[in-house]
């Protein structure tokens, strides 16, 4: 992913406890492999002034979400190409 969307780009989370039930969509016994990725999708500036006041931006479950859409779908898109394609090789 990194080779696609380069080494500022890309964040390496650690694994945290959290509670979703993406998880579930794999079928029990792990039959179907499922990823789960983040995705950023907030204004650059919002960030920024985020960073800088320490205020956060809002999250996913928020109704005052609102994702830079263009930017937002063209990573997605690259992003996922990228790990499926890698995925292929394997």
């Amino acid at each position: 992913m990194i080779a696609a969307l380069g080494a500022g780009n890309v964040v390496d989370g650690q694994a945290e406890m959290g509670s979703e039930d993406f998880g579930l969509f794999g079928l029990a016994g792990h039959q179907i492999p499922a990823f789960f990725l983040r995705l950023g999708a907030t204004d650059p500036a919002k960030l920024a002034e985020s960073q800088r006041t320490g205020v956060p931006v809002p999250g996913l479950h928020s109704a005052l979400f609102a994702p830079e859409p263009s930017p937002t779908i063209r990573t997605g898109v690259i992003g996922m190409s990228a790990a499926v394609l890698d995925l292929m090789k394997k």
